[in-house]
């Protein structure tokens, strides 16, 4: 069933436009002071200016979620041992992981007996969200702080697993690589209670017990 066609009418401030010119501009004349008076305070970002991309480079946090990039552990072995689960963990669905076999000759390569003989993102489907960070149980894949990631070509846009360990290589001698995530404490459970032994079902079990002895 249609809905009603209700007409509305107006007041006089609603169709006289000029009112709502004033308050909008009274609303712009706000913002104007407010960054003007931030001008004269001390401090870092507190001028309304333009920044000169990339003549100026902000500072980046140390929770930016930029390219990824594979991390070797002290060794300088791979952590990655294919397990999959930051390609399960992915809502977007854009990593694709491999697992192979460790070979005898090559345990100084890696540090798991398996590791990822294929590891590829798609980052124009990437969303960023961190969650392959999260689920990692090596902490072998990190979203590091780099955020210029335009590319001409699709194909580019494609990363594998030389292209993520060269990542990880270049944060290191730029001194960007992040800090290493502490573990989130978890608390042991309480111990479990000795069930409670039941009286009457106990006495009701001795006179069953005394009342066939007698029979």
């Amino acid at each position: 069933m249609a809905r009603p066609v209700v007409k509305k009418e107006f007041s006089l401030s609603d169709r006289v436009y000029l009112i709502e010119i004033i308050k909008g501009l009274g609303l712009t004349w706000k913002h104007f002071l407010f960054n003007f008076r931030a001008c004269f305070r001390p401090g870092p970002h507190t001028v309304p200016t333009c920044w000169q991309y990339p003549e100026d480079l902000r500072e980046i946090a140390p929770i930016f979620r930029g390219a990824h990039m594979l991390l070797l552990d002290e060794k300088g072995r791979e952590k990655c041992v294919g397990c999959g689960m930051c390609a399960r963990a992915c809502p977007a669905k854009c990593i694709t992981v491999k697992r192979g076999k460790v070979q005898e000759g090559e345990e100084g390569k890696y540090a798991g007996k398996t590791y990822c003989a294929e590891f590829k993102i798609d980052m124009l489907r990437c969303i960023f969200c961190g969650f392959c960070e999260e689920a990692c149980p090596k902490g072998a894949i990190v979203l590091g702080q780099e955020y210029e990631l335009a590319e001409y070509t699709p194909e580019k846009c494609l990363y594998d697993k030389a292209r993520l360990l060269a990542n990880y290589e270049k944060a290191k001698s730029e001194g960007k690589l992040k800090p290493a995530r502490k573990p989130v404490p978890v608390e042991a459970p309480p111990p479990k209670a000795a069930p409670k032994s039941k009286p009457k079902a106990a006495a009701k079990k001795v006179k069953e017990k005394e009342g066939t002895k007698q029979a």
